[in-house]
């Protein structure tokens, strides 16, 4: 870009329009600024990443006047979904993932595109126009997220989409095993482990919790081997499983 270069005109054409926009998306998912920063830098923060989109975008259709101040990301088993109390301009997310990982994203928004480095997925999604973002096949982690009104960050938090408890591994086990827990709004949380008496014999949760996803392990050093059931409580609802402790 020249020096004189209009705010907002990444491709240096003299206008700002939805090709500046694209032409940020594909060097925010492949990690390569091939532009002026001076032309596009909007809210002037020394970086170029979604809060400079949203307010391009902003430029070429007018002010919002249902601005969002808070989101939600709902993961659910094959599917990624966004909920909030207003308008929500763009959303930068990168993800880490093993080898199997697959990603289906959305096409009905403004923009939306992505990139997969390795064990690496980074995304970026303007004016998404439905609540899911994308479906998906195998554990992912969002170790990095942005989520835009027409001008600037809003809070945002990532929560299941329902109770769920993952398989214990390993099962049957020595001396631990593990599990996940899915808690898809805040709120009390009890998980226990019995033995087949309906004796209580250990307490991995016991409390209010806020809506997470929550890795959980029995240390059985102390029980004998055998049968045991860890039974979770949220919500009044209730899921249960078999535990086989071989010493």
């Amino acid at each position: 870009c020249e020096a004189e270069c209009s705010m907002g005109d990444v491709n240096g054409d003299s206008s700002v329009d939805v090709l500046d926009i694209v032409q940020i998306v594909d060097s925010i998912i492949n990690s390569e600024m091939n532009f002026d920063i001076a032309c596009s830098d909007i809210n002037a923060d020394g970086s170029v990443d979604i809060l400079d989109i949203v307010q391009i975008v902003d430029l070429i259709f007018g002010g919002r006047l249902n601005d969002a101040s808070s989101a939600k990301i709902s993961i659910g088993k094959d599917a990624l979904l966004l909920s909030s109390n207003g308008y929500v301009g763009g959303i930068q997310m990168t993800l880490t993932h093993g080898s199997n990982f697959k990603i289906d994203l959305i096409n009905n928004a403004l923009v939306a595109n992505y990139s997969t480095n390795d064990n690496i997925t980074r995304l970026v999604i303007v004016e998404p126009r439905e609540d899911k973002l994308f479906s998906y096949c195998g554990d992912f982690e969002i170790t990095e997220m942005i989520i835009a009104n027409s001008n600037a960050r809003i809070d945002a938090v990532i929560s299941p989409m329902s109770f769920q408890l993952s398989a214990a591994y390993p099962n049957p086990f020595n001396p631990s095993t593990n599990m996940t827990l899915d808690v898809p709004e805040a709120g009390f949380v009890s998980v226990k482990v019995y033995n087949v008496a309906g004796q209580v014999v250990a307490t991995l949760m016991n409390g209010n919790m806020d809506a997470s996803n929550y890795n959980l392990t029995w240390d059985a050093s102390n029980a004998s081997s055998g049968m045991y059931f860890v039974k979770a409580e949220v919500s009044g609802e209730t899921i249960s499983q078999k535990l086989v402790l071989m010493k």
